[in-house]
């Protein structure tokens, strides 16, 4: 096998941080989708073809808006794991220098 695998965690820390961002505009397109839909009236209408129309497609809608909510929450949850994988590649190669240290200057004071 040859290459191997890099990490760059300060950059992974940065660009994690672009996800609260992200999530934020994604809660207001949420919000204002949801405004939008519940400001508009309800064009299908109320005789027997309209309350059948609502009761194939506005339960499916409400499941869509509720989903579109939830993707800033998702954007969130990456970017705390993009931050959590950023802190472990760090620690892991910190951790690994000071081992490569310790073996190469041994402690001769016993």
């Amino acid at each position: 096998m040859s290459g191997g695998f890099e990490a760059d965690p300060r950059r992974l820390a940065a660009e994690a941080g672009e996800f609260t961002a992200l999530a934020e505009r994604a809660r207001t397109v949420a919000r204002d989708l949801a405004d939008a839909l519940d400001a508009a009236p309800r064009p299908w209408g109320s005789d027997a073809v309209g309350e059948s129309f609502a009761a194939v497609h506005v339960e499916a809608a409400d499941r869509a808006r509720a989903q579109t909510a939830e993707v800033a929450e998702a954007f969130e949850q990456f970017g705390a794991a993009l931050r959590e994988a950023s802190t472990a590649y760090g620690t892991a190669d910190t951790d690994a220098a000071d081992a490569v240290r310790a073996v190469e200057q041994p402690d001769h004071t016993r």
